[in-house]
This record gives C-alpha cells, structure tokens and sequence, in this order.
C-alpha cells in the first residue's frame, strides 16, 4: 500500500497545514481565505488540480491583489469552466467579489460552494460577509431588522471565536439602534465573556417578575449626588416637587438631603414592571421612603417603596 501513495500537493485555498512538506509555503497564503483554520476542518479529498487550472487561480488572485476584478472574475471563471464540481473555486471567486464591494455577488458564491460541500472554511467566510453585510447601510437602509438576521446568520455559520465576539459586539450595536436594550447589553457580555453578569441580569429578571412590592427607576443619577452611583441597599427619600417648571409630577430622590435624581416619568426611562412618577405622586406618604434594589442592564436604578 505504501507503494501506491501520491503526496497531496498544497492548492490555492488550502489551510496551510495540509499536504505534505513539499509545496506547503512557510506563513498561511490569504489566512482569509483559510479562515486562520488550526486545521481542525476536515475537507473532502480532492485530486490535486490540473496544471492549467492552478494557473488560472494563481494568475485571479494575482489579478485581485493588483485591485483588477475584473479580469480576475475573467480569469476564475475560465477555471470554473474547466473544473465546475470544484467548490473552493467558487469560494474564491465569492472572495474576489468581496474584495470588490459586490457583496451580493460574493454571497451568491459562498452558497454556491457550500451547496457542493460544507466547508467550515467557506462558512467562516460567508460569515464575515454577512458581518459586513450587516454594518452597511447599503444592504439594511436603516432597516435594522435586515441587518439582525445578517448578523444572526454570521454568528450560526462561524466557528471563530474571534468572529463570534466580534460578531456579538455588532449584534449589540444593531439592538441599540433598535432600543432593544436588554439584548444589546447581553450581547456586549458575552462577546467580553462575563458570563457571570448574565447570570446576575436573569437572576434580577426573575425578581422584576416576581416581586410584589411597588417599584420605581431612578433618572438622572449621574447628575446628582456629585456623580456618584447609588448602591444597592441605600435608602433614599422621595420628595414631591410640585411646582417643577419642567413636570409638575415631580419626585425628587434624596440622599442625606441632597439631590441624587428623579423618580423617572417617560417611557424611555422606564422599564414595564417600574411605576412613574406621575403614577405614585398621589399614593407616597409626606417621608415617603425607597430601598436601591440594583442598577439593571448599567441603565436603569431600581429600587422600591418602603
């Protein structure tokens, strides 16, 4: 059997750890197209191209460097003509596309490939075009649930975990926009990998939906109390302020007299299980009193009537 082996000869496309020490380059060629694979993606065995086709790929990807894409695309599809059922050719033609700017095209080709085969490799690719994809107005026109199920799509097909945290901070970027909050703030966590403060949110979801006290947020805080945050388990006072020229629904929070914010009375400063101002003003007592529970997302001060 050791009689009829042939050595793999290294391709265009290929992670640089594959083949045999013969033809394989010193540094990763175009880690991008690799994907910056440990080799741990497994390919189909493939017969080692024809010499004219290896030409072609050699003589696009020479063409791309140089920013002619359009000879290049010339050229891959002259070895796509030649060698049709192989997918990498797709994969590299959709990277030409990419390197251009025309995303759709890339796309198109990036299932194309994987249609032929489920690359890991060409996935990792796909995946950042649709990250790209994602953070252009071009393609989601400020219609940010377009550019959510890009990103949602990157983050499915990625196995690089440096994509994923990155992917992750863009998806947090997108439900900002969306004032999504929550969501964009447990994105921003796991791509820093604190997984703890995911669990700390869950855990004060879970007291948010099952407490039976009456409960307000806090705005404005870092405007008071000489910018400093307020801790869980402080007291405050709340004080109506009747005759505030800006809302005469006014609750004024204290701090050993002094001002540490309001009781919040929009909807942009609320959140659904918290009451308003203007919906406790006639039911708090002349000393009436409230307890910091937590400061929820790094955006809203919860605390609750005592």
């Amino acid at each position: 059997m050791g009689g009829d082996y042939e050595p793999y000869e290294w391709q265009v496309g290929d992670p640089a750890d594959w083949g045999d020490s013969v033809g394989v380059p010193d540094i990763p060629y175009m880690g991008y197209i690799d994907g910056d694979d440990d080799g741990d993606d497994w390919e189909p065995p493939r017969n080692s191209r024809n010499a004219y086709v290896q030409e072609l790929v050699d003589r696009a990807l020479n063409l791309k460097d140089q920013r002619r894409h359009w000879e290049a695309v010339a050229v891959i599809n002259m070895a796509i003509e030649e060698s049709p059922n192989d997918f990498n050719l797709y994969n590299i033609r959709a990277i030409i596309w990419e390197d251009k700017g025309e995303f759709e095209h890339a796309l198109k080709d990036y299932n194309r490939s994987l249609a032929m085969f489920n690359s890991q490799v060409v996935k990792n690719n796909k995946a950042r075009l649709l990250w790209m994809m994602s953070n252009d107005e071009k393609f989601y026109t400020k219609n940010y649930t377009k550019a959510l199920e890009y990103i949602n799509e990157a983050l499915k097909l990625t196995a690089d975990e440096d994509d994923r945290k990155k992917f992750l901070r863009s998806k947090g970027e997108i439900l900002d926009l969306m004032e999504r909050w929550k969501e964009a703030y447990i994105c921003y966590l796991l791509a820093a990998d604190l997984y703890d403060k995911v669990e700390r949110v869950e855990e004060q979801e879970k007291q948010l939906k099952n407490t039976t006290d009456t409960l307000i947020c806090i705005a404005g805080t870092r405007f008071y109390h000489d910018h400093r945050p307020l801790n869980d388990g402080e007291t405050v006072d709340l004080i109506r302020e009747s005759d505030n020229e800006h809302d005469s629904d006014a609750i004024r929070v204290e701090i050993e007299g002094k001002t540490a914010g309001y009781v919040a009375n929009s909807s942009n400063t609320l959140i659904r299980e918290a009451k308003s101002a203007s919906e406790i003003r006639d039911i708090i007592k002349e000393n009436q009193k409230a307890k910091i529970m937590f400061t929820y997302i790094d955006r809203y001060v919860i605390a609750k009537l005592i």
